[in-house]
C-alpha cells in the first residue's frame, strides 16, 4: 500500500508539475525567444541542487562536508555522462542535415528503444500485449508529431525525400557523409537516453531507492559541465531576459514558475524511476507529453488536426494495452523461468 501511495504521488508530480512546466516554458519563450532555453535549463539544475544541498551536508567538528553516499560516486558520474551524451548529441544533430520531421520520428521511438535496451542489457521479457502497446505508442506519437497542424498527406514526406535526393546528387558524397553522421548522432542520443533509464533502474535495484541522492548528485555534478560548455549561452539568455523592457517583471515570474514546476516534475520522475521499471516510466512520460499537448491546444488555442487526434487516440489506446499487458507480464516471466 505504501508503495502504491508513493507511485501515486509520483504520477501527480509528473502530470501536474511537468505539464505546468511545459506551459510556463511556452509562455516564457513567447515573451522572449529560444535564446533563454539554456538559461532556463541551467537555473533549473542550480535550483534543484541548492534546495537539496542541506540534506547532504554535515557540519561535524566545524567542518563543512558532504555526507557519506549510499551509492558509489562513480555510479552518479556514469549517469551524468549518459545524460550529457544524450542531450549534447540530440541538440547538435541539426548541424548535420537532419530535418525537424526526421528528428521527431527518431524521438518517438524512445519507448521501443527502451524496450530493446532493457531486453538486451537486463534480459527483460515482455508480453505480446506490451510489445504491441509499445508499437502503437510509437505510431501514435509519430502521427501526432508530424501532422499536428495539418491533415494526413504523403506529400510533405515525398517532398522532403525528393529534396534530400536532389541535394545529395548535387553535392555527391559530401552530403551523404554529413547526413549519415547526423543519423549516427541521433542513434547515439536515443540509445544513451534509453541506457540512462535502464541504468537508473539498475541503480535503484542494486543500491536501494535513494532517489533524492540520485537527484542531487546528477544535477550537482552536471553544473560544471553547464558552466564550462554553455557559459556564454547562459549569459546571452540572461541578457535577453533582462532586455525584455516592460515585460521583464513578467519574464522573471515566468522563469521562477518554470523552475518551481520543473522541480516538482523531476522529483516525480525520480520517484517513479525508483518504484517502476524503465519501460513503464518511458510510457508514462510519453503519455504526459500528449497531455501537455492537449492542454496547450485548449489553453493557447493551438491548432490540432483531425489526423493528430487519431494519433493521440492511438497513444492512449497503446497505453491501455500496456497496462493490460503489464498485468500479464509476471505470468510470462514465471513461465519463462519454468522453461529454463
Amino acid at each position: 500500500m505504501a508503495s502504491s501511495a508513493v507511485v501515486m504521488n509520483g504520477l501527480v508530480f509528473v502530470f501536474g508539475g511537468c505539464c505546468a512546466n511545459v506551459l510556463t516554458l511556452e509562455d516564457l519563450i513567447k515573451e522572449n525567444n529560444s535564446n533563454v532555453g539554456i538559461l532556463v535549463t541551467f537555473t533549473q539544475f542550480l535550483f534543484i541542487t541548492l534546495t537539496l544541498l542541506p540534506g547532504f551536508v554535515s557540519f561535524e567538528s566545524g567542518m563543512v562536508r558532504l555526507k557519506p553516499l549510499n551509492v558509489p560516486l562513480k555510479v552518479y558520474i556514469w549517469s551524468v555522462i549518459l545524460f550529457y551524451t544524450s542531450s549534447s548529441t540530440n541538440n547538435s544533430v541539426f548541424k548535420y542535415k537532419i530535418s525537424i520531421p526526421l528528428h521527431i520520428v527518431f524521438r518517438c521511438f524512445s519507448t521501443v528503444i527502451t524496450m530493446i535496451v532493457s531486453w538486451l542489457v537486463n534480459k527483460k521479457r515482455y508480453s505480446r500485449l506490451q510489445v504491441i502497446a509499445a508499437c502503437l505508442l510509437t505510431i501514435g506519437a509519430i502521427i501526432t508529431s508530424l501532422y499536428q497542424d495539418h491533415e494526413f498527406s504523403l506529400e510533405p514526406i515525398l517532398s522532403w525525400w525528393k529534396t534530400r535526393q536532389d541535394i545529395s546528387m548535387k553535392t555527391n558524397s559530401e552530403y551523404d557523409t554529413t547526413f549519415l553522421l547526423g543519423i549516427c548522432l541521433l542513434v547515439i542520443s536515443s540509445i544513451s537516453s534509453a541506457l540512462l533509464s535502464v541504468y537508473n533502474e539498475w541503480t535503484y535495484k542494486t543500491y536501494g531507492k535513494h532517489w533524492q541522492e540520485n537527484l542531487f548528485y546528477t544535477h550537482f555534478l552536471s553544473l560544471p559541465i553547464f558552466m564550462i560548455k554553455d557559459g556564454n549561452h547562459i549569459m546571452t539568455g540572461y541578457r535577453q531576459l533582462t532586455r525584455s523592457g516592460s515585460k521583464v517583471g513578467r519574464s522573471h515570474v515566468l522563469l521562477f514558475s518554470n523552475i518551481i514546476t520543473q522541480n516538482i516534475c523531476i522529483r516525480g520522475v525520480n520517484i517513479l524511476a525508483s518504484h517502476t521499471n524503465a519501460l513503464t516510466l518511458s510510457v508514462i512520460l510519453t503519455v504526459r507529453k500528449f497531455v501537455s499537448l492537449l492542454l496547450s491546444v485548449v489553453i493557447y488555442k493551438n491548432i490540432l488536426s483531425y489526423t493528430s487526434y487519431v494519433g493521440v487516440a492511438t497513444v492512449f489506446f497503446g497505453t491501455l494495452l500496456y497496462i493490460l499487458g503489464s498485468r500479464q507480464s509476471p505470468q510470462v516471466t514465471s513461465q519463462t523461468k519454468k522453461n529454463q
